[in-house]
């Protein structure tokens, strides 16, 4: 069963990598756009995470599925 406390501790662990990633991205030194494959995977990384967060807020608010569904189809999650 999942409750508000479980959603609540997946925001936290997602707000705490998207903010992991941009301080990343922002001690980054200045990259050549398009040819820095470390940096390019950062920004993808962001992006993922944002839509990942923006899933989760869906899911927990519309009641679908549980936790634990969610984090089996969130692959971003066991990067981090």
């Amino acid at each position: 069963m999942t409750n508000d406390s479980d959603w609540d501790g997946l925001r936290a662990r997602l707000v705490l990598l998207q903010e992991a990633v941009a301080a990343e991205i922002g001690a980054y030194p200045a990259p050549i756009p398009a040819c820095d494959a470390q940096y390019d995977h950062l920004q993808e990384r962001r992006a993922a995470l944002v839509e990942a967060r923006a899933r989760l807020d869906a899911a927990r608010q519309g009641g679908a599925g549980t936790v634990e569904d969610f984090l089996a189809s969130t692959p971003i999650l066991a990067e981090g």
